[in-house]
């Protein structure tokens, strides 16, 4: 009994430690992708690509979050944190993509205010040029309609589940979306 408690006290010391360690690095990119069902989007996997891609340092990091679910008009508790926790992010300014099937993200442009492409993008047009297919135009909370939506069927991270990529007006790592989707997508 002795040693199930030391070895419960050691995992959690360890576990401890490590969440103040992950929370003295700066996010350089922080994505939430939401209802997976095939488990494209692995979020170890993506994150490790991401920081070789980034070639992040020692103290950042990137993060991806592949548990969410969300099903409208459910009254599963988790299905409910997870829809409350993509809008939460998204009101505190620290989600920079969301990955979903459409419905999802069009809940979410529909309700909040968006980056449409074009404006992310004004500086790169040929990243934008070569995205322009897969823009798909959907109208924003405030009625705009404009190219919100990127369809990922074709990129690196296809799967036989259309899933759609969309960029809250509030991102705070703009530069580091632009590397993502010329990962994404390469040129």
């Amino acid at each position: 009994m002795k040693i199930l408690v030391i070895l419960v006290g050691l995992l959690a010391t360890i576990y401890v430690a490590d969440l103040l360690v992950q929370r003295t690095k700066s996010i350089v990119l922080q994505i939430f992708v939401a209802n997976d069902d095939q488990n494209t989007f692995e979020a170890k996997k993506i994150e490790a690509e991401l920081a070789d891609v980034f070639s992040i340092g020692n103290h950042e990091r990137i993060i991806v979050d592949d548990s969410l679910y969300v099903v409208f008009d459910s009254s599963d508790p988790y299905v409910e944190s997870s829809l409350a926790k993509i809008y939460a992010y998204m009101a505190a300014k620290e989600l920079d993509v969301l990955i979903a099937p459409l419905a999802v993200v069009q809940h979410y442009t529909q309700g909040l205010p968006m980056l449409d492409y074009p404006t992310l993008l004004k500086d790169e047009p040929e990243l934008l040029q070569h995205l322009q297919p897969y823009l798909i135009r959907t109208t924003s909370a405030d009625g705009q309609k404009n190219e919100y939506l990127l369809d990922l069927t074709q990129s690196r991270y296809s799967s036989s589940d259309a899933m759609y990529m969309a960029i809250p007006s509030s991102a705070p790592h703009l530069h580091a979306i632009t590397n993502l989707l010329k990962y994404v997508f390469p040129l």
